[in-house]
């Protein structure tokens, strides 16, 4: 058998594709299945202290994937008192969505990835107001807000 392989090599070098592309393969799609498990998220930015009433007011942070598992939908949960309306969150500078309920949602952030939000709302009278925006999948919150007081000058 083994002076058969000897003059006739093509065997081993076809066991030794085949076990190359299998590796190959699993190597590719192994990250895929890495996926799944508990969303995590953190924000990072500052609010800002001080808004004018009758005029929009931004908020800029950053939303990052701290997991591996895929964010689908991502959506930012935005809890304010005080006279201060969301409006609408630019996911990425592409994708704007319509604050209702308190919720905006974008598209999908993959495992470890960032994005940048800027949240738009409305200054609607003089007064003192407070503010947490916090990540979320749905409505599911994945990690802790960043929360800040806000003076609404006339």
């Amino acid at each position: 058998m083994l002076q058969r392989l000897r003059r006739d090599p093509r065997p081993l070098i076809l066991i030794a594709v085949a076990i190359a592309v299998l590796g190959g393969f699993f190597l590719v799609v192994s990250p895929l299945f890495a996926t799944s498990g508990t969303p995590t998220a953190d924000l990072g930015g500052v609010i800002p202290p001080q808004a004018n009433a009758g005029k929009s007011f931004e908020v800029d942070v950053g939303y990052d994937n701290t997991g591996d598992s895929v964010i689908n939908p991502t959506c930012l949960l935005i809890d304010v008192t005080g006279p201060l309306s969301p409006s609408s969150v630019s996911f990425q500078g592409l994708d704007v969505a319509t604050v209702k309920n308190g919720e905006a949602c974008g598209g999908a952030l993959n495992g470890q990835e960032t994005i940048s939000l800027r949240v738009v709302f409305q200054a609607t009278a003089p007064g003192n107001a407070q503010l947490t925006l916090t990540p979320a999948q749905g409505s599911a919150a994945v990690g802790p807000g960043v929360t800040g007081p806000v003076k609404v000058a006339p």
